[in-house]
């Protein structure tokens, strides 16, 4: 298989490899072209060219030697940035919907001494993975996950998933024990019963009036915290901001989700309350009950969703094997408000 890092440089329209060393992408797959399959989920080139010349800003920024490497799975070929000792146990790192490999800017210095990480973008979401539909509706990111254990030639690994791939890592400690060390689960969904604080959620993050720039600058920790927080508190990434403003404006995350019918083009009113399910609803307690790997549940004070107490609770009790922390002067996105405490907890969670 023949691969071009020219190619591969031209992703994003003013992107750059910086300090990513890989094996490129295919000759012939023209990046950025009108007929690119990679657009299928962008309202526009121009939007797909923004998002990527972030991701290639990003990658220039990190001062951690990674490479970017790629495998092919049933669902398309899969991109990951990798970094670490060759020799080290393999720690894979699960981003949350809309998100991608480079949001774990702030944890690769402290996870590469100690672990082979493998920090994915998902299939269909923002990166550089194929933009193929992985359904959340069925077991899609456990075949998918074992497909990319499969290709590395891993037979087993440690998964840390934030959000959405939190809960897919999650899954993976029920549907596939034999393949996971331990689990880390960084605010992930399908635990609880969640909530939308709509007024935050609409006004700042969702909100049409505002280009890129401006919600950008209006995004930060509170506003994808619990109303009742006070004051400022965390860190909060302001690459994270920024691709979260890209995604607002660029991204189509419901085509992603496949919540549409192939035949009419409108939405599947059944496939959109299965994705709202996945979402906002916690599993049945006879699945969650069959988690069966040590696990570490990281939440955030001001958790969004839910009481994160209640839930930290509810799930130990529930999930052999599983401990909890509610980190301080955090909101859902712990691991980038409290980057420093949650690293260490999850590392010393994997070494002991």
């Amino acid at each position: 298989m023949e691969w071009d890092v020219e190619a591969h440089k031209s992703v994003a329209s003013a992107g750059r490899l910086g300090k990513v060393s890989g094996q490129g992408v295919r000759k012939g797959s023209a990046p950025g072209s009108e007929n690119e399959p990679h657009l299928r989920f962008y309202k526009s080139l121009a939007g797909y060219n923004a998002v990527m010349s972030w991701y290639e800003g990003v990658l220039d920024s990190i001062d951690v030697p990674l490479k970017s490497q790629y495998v092919e799975t049933s669902f398309g070929r899969t991109h990951m940035l990798v970094c670490g000792p060759e020799n080290a146990e393999a720690l894979i790192l699960v981003p949350g919907t809309a998100g991608c490999a480079p949001l774990w800017r702030r944890q690769f210095a402290d996870f590469a001494k100690h672990y082979r990480v493998y920090a994915l973008d998902v299939i269909g979401q923002p990166g550089r993975s194929e933009a193929n539909i992985l359904s959340i509706l069925n077991d899609d990111p456990v075949v998918w996950l074992k497909d990319v254990l499969n290709e590395l030639g891993l037979e087993r690994a440690h998964f840390a998933g934030n959000s959405v791939g939190g809960w897919m890592a999650m899954r993976m400690g029920i549907e596939a024990p034999e393949r996971v060390n331990k689990v880390v689960m960084l605010g992930p969904s399908g635990l609880t019963r969640a909530k939308l604080p709509v007024k935050i959620w609409i006004s700042k993050v969702l909100s049409k009036k505002k280009d890129a720039n401006a919600l950008e600058e209006d995004l930060t920790a509170r506003s994808v915290s619990t109303p009742s927080a006070k004051g400022t508190f965390g860190t909060f990434d302001r690459q994270l901001a920024r691709l979260m403003a890209l995604c607002t404006r660029h991204y189509r995350v419901d085509k992603a989700l496949d919540v549409y019918s192939s035949k009419t083009g409108k939405i599947d009113l059944a496939k959109g309350l299965g994705v709202l399910r996945r979402f906002f609803m916690a599993e049945r307690k006879s699945y969650l009950r069959q988690f069966d790997v040590p696990g570490l549940l990281v939440f955030g004070e001001h958790e969004m969703f839910f009481n994160p107490n209640k839930v930290a609770d509810k799930s130990t009790a529930l999930m052999p094997g599983l401990s909890s922390v509610v980190v301080a002067n955090a909101g859902h996105g712990a691991i980038f408000d409290q980057p420093d405490e949650v690293n260490q907890l999850v590392i010393d969670f994997l070494r002991k």
